[in-house]
């Protein structure tokens, strides 16, 4: 952990495209052989890697976790390996991105992306990790999941989703479809996507059918027992993922939750007065990648402000992956990095104890 700094974080974020096209144009003079790794596009795909690479370098130095920055690079690394672009120029690329730091950013702002930089170069030394597929087909619920993956990539949505409206109606457990198939699914389409295994539209596909299942399932089964409890579900804004937030808004309404889920990328001004006018009990942010980490410390900061009320608000998403407790220095009253866990973090939130 290092402090945060969030003045630097913005002048990364303001001059993206400006310290990008810099990197880029220095990476091509000193090093043309690479140009050719990222055709077509050559300097215009190198600019677009660097604006990515820089808004994820701002968003650990705001939350001053440095290891947000060194995630996103393994990340990039395997991306990289499994395209078969040659690993030296994910290196490279970072020392010409430093360089160019080091000639336009002020002695503060060079000391707080330091870390952040020093810690991905570490991370490049240990080569691609070798991520295994996301679904386990030894287990029931990992069988349904190929099924499930298999049919909706050969374009039958309707047989992907009857497999699993028969699962339920075998007796499986919504927690199960949701942590067992459909989340799995999602995250093994991440994997195949980033090992050069599937096109875009091909995750486009199995994520509209993944969207079109997730509504059925939220008419599923005996409606339950009203428990009394509101909760606000949103992404926050930049934020375009929505499957888990929506997973976990029908999971709350089964346990007896009032739910209103937004949506993913909504504003944090509109997020905090949504949860005002509807009076709800709990607000639960989701977000996905390092620079939708910001978006969270603008949302808490907007709904602690709201006037007479106080809104407990809880935060997840694969954004908070190694990031230690960032969330409560955001301003959070809780994490959940589960499903199972955010249920029962959500009573014990709505319902604090009287002792």
């Amino acid at each position: 952990m290092t402090q945060p700094d969030k003045f630097t974080a913005h002048m990364l974020v303001a001059s993206a495209a400006g310290f990008a096209s810099a990197a880029a144009s220095r990476l091509l003079e000193n090093h043309p052989e690479v140009e050719e790794h990222f055709a077509p596009g050559g300097w215009n795909a190198w600019k677009n890697h660097y604006i990515q690479r820089i808004h994820e370098l701002a968003a650990a130095v705001s939350a001053g976790v440095p290891e947000v920055f060194a995630g996103r690079t393994a990340w990039v690394l395997q991306t990289f390996a499994s395209r078969e672009v040659p690993e030296d120029d994910l290196r490279i690329s970072l020392e010409c991105l430093r360089e160019v730091l080091d000639s336009e950013l002020p002695d503060p702002a060079r000391a707080a992306v330091g870390p952040p930089l020093a810690l991905a170069v570490s991370v490049l030394e240990d080569g691609p990790g070798d991520e295994g597929p996301a679904i386990d087909g030894k287990t029931r619920s990992g069988r349904i999941a190929l099924e499930y993956l298999v049919s909706a990539l050969e374009g039958d949505s309707r047989s992907a989703i009857e497999r699993v409206l028969k699962a339920i109606d075998d007796g499986m457990a919504l927690t199960e479809v949701y942590t067992g198939i459909l989340l799995p699914v999602q995250k093994e389409l991440g994997r195949m996507w980033q090992a050069g295994e599937l096109s875009i539209a091909q995750e486009h596909l199995v994520t509209s059918t993944t969207q079109r299942l997730t509504a059925v399932l939220s008419f599923r089964g005996q409606a339950p027992e009203p428990r009394g409890l509101k909760a606000l579900v949103a992404g926050v804004s930049g934020d375009v993922h929505d499957t888990a937030l929506r997973a976990f808004s029908n999971l709350l309404e089964a346990e007896g939750w009032q739910v209103i889920c937004l949506g993913c990328d909504v504003p944090d001004t509109e997020i905090a007065a949504a949860a005002d006018y509807f009076g709800v009990d709990l607000m639960m942010l989701s977000a996905t990648l390092p620079q939708h980490l910001q978006a969270v410390d603008k949302t808490i900061a907007a709904v602690k402000a709201l006037e007479g009320r106080r809104i407990p608000v809880m935060v997840g998403g694969l954004a908070y992956l190694g990031t230690g407790d960032l969330w409560q220095r955001q301003g959070a009253d809780g994490h959940a990095g589960s499903f199972e866990e955010a249920l029962e973090l959500a009573v014990r939130l709505a319902e604090p104890s009287d002792a």
